[in-house]
């Protein structure tokens, strides 16, 4: 496992493989959400107050950006007849 980050004081990060997701744990060890770095997405595993749902997705963010974002497909030009 991955160093703890603390993210603020009821929650901290880790990872328990180097390229698995991101645990979410509470200081009373609960894994409370998992996030996904390759697609942003988060999974909530308990019941949380929204607000701290909100900072704790954008500390996320900031500190395990989206590695993989998909690339603006191109756009094609209609044809004149």
């Amino acid at each position: 496992m991955e160093d703890r980050k603390v993210i603020n004081d009821a929650f901290y990060a880790c990872r328990h493989r180097t390229e698995g997701p991101v645990a979410v744990m509470s200081t009373t060890q609960y894994v409370m959400a998992e996030y996904d770095d390759k697609t942003g997405d988060i999974r909530w595993q308990r019941v949380v107050n929204a607000s701290q749902r909100e900072s704790v997705y954008n500390w996320l963010r900031q500190h395990f950006p989206v590695k993989n974002q998909p690339a603006p497909a191109p756009r094609r030009k209609a044809a004149v007849a």
